[in-house]
C-alpha cells in the first residue's frame, strides 16, 4: 500500500504537469477552463503545504532560521553555573 504522503507527492506532481501542459496552450485550445487551471494551482499549493509541513515551532530558531539558540539542558546548566558562582 502506498503511503499517504508519497501518494500526495505523486498527485501533486501530476497536477503540476496538467497545469503546465494547459498553460502552454492557447486559450482557445485549452482542455480545461482558465478558471479550472487557477483552482488546480491553488490545490497544488495546498497539497504542498501538507507535504512540506514542518512541525517544529518557529520560535525555537534564531532570526536567521538556523539551529535553536539553546536547548533546555543548556539553559539549565548555564543557570546552575551562574547560581554556583553567585554563592561561592
Amino acid at each position: 500500500m502506498e503511503r499517504p504522503y508519497t501518494k500526495l507527492e505523486r498527485i501533486c506532481k501530476e497536477l503540476k504537469e496538467i497545469v503546465e501542459f494547459e498553460n502552454k496552450l492557447h486559450m482557445m485550445d485549452m482542455n480545461l477552463n482558465l478558471g479550472d487551471v487557477d483552482v488546480l494551482e491553488e490545490v497544488i499549493s495546498m497539497i504542498e503545504e501538507i507535504v512540506d509541513y514542518d512541525p517544529t515551532p518557529q520560535y525555537l530558531y534564531d532570526n536567521d532560521g538556523g539551529e535553536p539558540s539553546m536547548s533546555a539542558a543548556e539553559i539549565h546548566s548555564g543557570a546552575w553555573r551562574q547560581h554556583q558562582e553567585l554563592h561561592s
